[in-house]
């Protein structure tokens, strides 16, 4: 009589397939330990024999001599991930009872063995990771583009040689001072002049109601602002004001807020859209899942493909006739306040002359390593990140199939294979002009004080304690052919990328503003953790923040807590947060796969309008209350997942969102009650008397008809 014990794993090995297969020849998965011939194991010795396969399996059959009819079988099934290798692992122990082993003794053995496996694994883990190439980023960018090609192409390769042939160093070179800034950022470092409290403001070569620093986002907002309400504007930029690292998608519905603001004519906007599809897709790869492949398919959801640059030279245009200032190639220095409504903002040109102008309101729009936002935040001012990178290609291979191009059919989330290097690479498309086609890969993860990751994160992620969009990027140009088919005359034509933070906002104000500072764009990080459509979101909400800017100066309320209720923030959005953590694997590679193909089951049987408001920050209170009891109906193991995901701490956070996001939706209901009529009454009459209370009445009605609600 015998006892047989089996034992299943399910890793990653964060190597190529080639390299695994060799790391597994030189050590069996077991946590034996070689004596010459023989090895150590379970407190015995024994033989053990590999055999490999031409279907890529291994196989370990391993006897003891001391124990007669003991046997061990191990059993790894390897999927390649081209940067890392999929491991399924089946360990079977085969031991007999006589004498020595006693029925009781079982499960003893079976955790000695689980320890035994798992120390193994760990131990393969660790010699993947060596494998790796180590990280480029050099503590300084060298000054000149040829330098920086030959520093780099030693550890990314694929990218160096990629940005050459797009003619795109000059790009390669901001990359990589993107990454510089982005590692100051997660390791807390403020910039401590960049903002000065003064009782005397310095003399200034101009005066203006606003200062835009940075020309992303931010000169759509400042154009509004100088058309719509005659303010005098300065909007300036490190770089040329209009270019963009980026292309946008966005619906038609979403687009037409800039033309019924009065921003742009419809004729413009045409000039700029380069694509339209009927159909866009959520999916995720259900190969070793264990359960039930679903797509979501939602019409109308960012199927509208933007020339990202053209759009913003329309809007420099605009700016510009309503007689705005726009200034290229300088660079923020530091804001001085005086008071609310009055600062001096002082930026440098590209010889480092100092220049000072005067301003009501400081708009930072510098983005996801902005200064101020540093300064505001500690050195801490976002919760997660998305390392976001991609091309602009052409010559992609044409047709119906996920893994080609169909310039009908956007994709929107859409994974290949389960975790790759620690990280869940999720890929989105959207065609442009021609066969264009504009393709991002990127991940979500949290950040952690002072940018150190937790030692199962560092094991997950390698010996990579930061994001690096030129890691990202070499491994993007490496992974694109398991994304999409290359046809013969396939070419990159650009490069796209971003860090896109989130924050998981409990409340409108988690930190005060600082005086004299209005945040736009990534610099506020109120766009959705989930979808991180920062320009969905700033778009939708344009309306909003720019009419109530123009209530704030005309009233001469620009203190931080009535400037800080001028934001993209909404009550549904927060919730949104939980669900992005279940974007980041938790245990198997497999999790996020899982999980998603059930989240897209879940939605699809709720329906498509709830899954378009889902995913167009317009999800109503009835409608979250869907999606959860739903997935509690499906997918019983949800809530210990949940907790296992989550933590105590964040758990207690969700459900600290869900009563703010409770009472927000009980307060609009409220609202729709009494009726418009009504409302614009009370806010009529409180304006002359109380322009404060008016103002805050404004802005929630405002944030209502934002997320649909009004």
């Amino acid at each position: 009589m015998s006892m047989t014990i089996h034992i299943h794993r399910y890793v990653e090995l964060s190597a190529p397939l080639a390299h695994t297969q060799t790391l597994l020849t030189q050590q069996a998965p077991l946590g034996a330990v070689r004596l010459g011939s023989l090895w150590r194991w379970l407190d015995e010795l024994w033989t053990i024999e590999l055999r490999s396969f031409d279907d890529g399996r291994m196989l370990w059959q391993g006897t003891c001599p001391a124990v007669p009819k003991a046997a061990v079988l191990a059993s790894a099934t390897l999927h390649d991930a081209t940067i890392a290798t999929h491991l399924h692992l089946h360990v079977a122990l085969d031991r007999p009872e006589a004498g020595r082993l006693q029925w009781g003794q079982q499960p003893a053995i079976k955790r000695q063995l689980n320890r035994l496996v798992d120390t193994a694994l760990m131990a393969l883990q660790a010699a993947a990771i060596e494998h790796r190439s180590p990280a480029a980023t050099t503590a300084t960018v060298p000054p000149t583009l040829d330098e920086l090609a030959i520093t780099l192409r030693r550890t990314h390769p694929h990218t160096v040689a990629a940005f050459e042939a797009m003619d795109a160093l000059p790009s390669l070179e901001a990359v990589a001072q993107l990454d510089q800034r982005w590692q100051a950022t997660e390791h807390g470092q403020v910039v401590s002049d960049s903002y000065e409290r003064s009782a005397s403001l310095p003399p200034t070569l101009a005066n203006f109601d606003l200062v835009y620093a940075g020309g992303g986002l931010g000169l759509l907002h400042a154009a509004v602002m100088a058309t719509r309400y005659g303010c005098r504007i300065l909007l300036f930029d490190r770089s040329e004001v209009g270019c963009a690292h980026r292309e946008w998608n966005i619906s038609d519905h979403e687009l037409h807020e800039l033309v019924r603001l009065g921003l742009f004519t419809p004729a413009e906007l045409e000039r700029v859209v380069m694509r339209r599809y009927g159909d866009g897709v959520v999916r995720f790869a259900p190969d070793q899942t264990g359960v039930r492949p679903a797509e979501l398919h939602m019409p109308n959801v960012l199927n509208v493909g933007l020339d990202a640059a053209g759009l913003l030279q329309l809007a420099r245009r605009k700016l510009e006739g309503a007689g705005g200032l726009v200034l290229d190639h300088r660079t923020f220095r530091c804001v001085v306040v005086r008071q609310p409504g009055e600062v001096v903002v002082e930026v440098t040109t590209e010889v480092g002359v100092v220049e000072r102008y005067g301003a009501h309101v400081l708009i930072d729009g510098m983005g996801a390593t902005s200064p101020l936002a540093l300064r505001r935040f500690a050195g801490q001012p976002f919760a997660g990140v998305c390392p976001t990178v991609g091309t602009v290609v052409e010559g992609l291979e044409q047709g119906s199939r996920p893994d080609q191009h169909n310039p009908d059919v956007g994709d929107i989330l859409v994974s290949v294979t389960d975790t790759q290097r620690g990280r869940q690479l999720i890929w989105e498309g959207f065609a442009g002009r021609d066969d264009e086609l504009t393709v991002y890969v990127f991940y979500y993860d949290l950040l952690h004080k002072q940018g150190q990751p937790s030692p199962s994160r560092q094991l997950r992620n390698g010996s990579q304690a930061q994001h690096s969009l030129l890691d990202l990027f070499e491994d993007y140009f490496r992974l694109l052919p398991t994304y999409k088919r290359l046809g013969p005359q396939f070419r990159h034509i650009k490069p796209v990328y971003g860090f896109i933070p989130a924050r998981h906002t409990q409340r409108r104000l988690t930190v005060p503003l600082l005086t004299g500072v209005l945040p736009v764009g990534d610099s506020s990080a109120q766009q959705s953790p989930l979808t991180f459509c920062g320009f969905g979101s700033h778009v939708r909400n344009l309306d909003r923040t720019t009419a109530l800017l123009q209530q704030a100066l005309s009233h001469n309320l620009l203190a931080p807590q009535h400037l800080g209720q001028i934001s993209a923030y909404q009550a549904n959005v927060a919730l949104n947060w939980v669900f992005s953590r279940f974007m980041q694997p938790w245990d198997s590679p497999a999790d996020v796969n899982r999980l998603q193909n059930i989240f897209a089951r879940v939605l699809n049987d709720v329906g498509v309008d709830v899954a378009v408001r889902f995913f167009q920050d317009q999800m109503t209170w009835h409608d979250y209350g869907r999606i959860v009891n739903h997935t509690l109906a499906i997918y019983k193991p949800i809530i210990p997942t949940a907790l296992r995901v989550l933590g105590s701490r964040d758990t207690r956070r969700w459900i600290t969102d869900w009563l703010r996001f409770s009472g927000a939706a009980a307060t609009a209901a409220l609202g729709r009650g009494l009726g418009e009529r009504l409302l614009d009454g009370v806010e009529r009459r409180l304006t002359p008397r109380y322009p404060a209370a008016a103002f805050s009445l404004k802005a929630r009605r405002a944030e209502w008809r934002a997320m649909g609600w009004a």
